[in-house]
């Protein structure tokens, strides 16, 4: 049984592979994810886990990229974030 997160890397490589344009690999992808960070984030671990096992698979970095690119626009959530805390006049860092 796969899940997701592989689902998300096979079609990240096909589209890698295939030299799908840019915006359209992201919207796939994104799309494939379900417009999850984390799900994105975890593949990306996985091809980053794969490359630094063999260093000259260029497929694994193509898919790198194309997972980057992703993850560069879905917004992140940080707990933490100053911007969000600065409003709370208690918790001012």
């Amino acid at each position: 049984m796969t899940s997701i997160t592989d689902d998300v890397v096979a079609r990240a490589s096909d589209l890698a592979r295939d030299q799908t344009p840019p915006e359209d690999a992201s919207t796939q992808l994104m799309a494939a994810a379900h417009g999850d960070r984390r799900t994105v984030e975890s593949a990306r671990d996985q091809v980053a886990g794969r490359l630094r096992k063999r260093v000259d698979d260029f497929e694994a970095t193509a898919t790198l990229q194309l997972l980057n690119r992703v993850l560069s626009h879905l917004p992140i959530h940080d707990p933490l974030d100053w911007k969000v805390r600065w409003g709370q006049r208690f918790r001012r860092p």
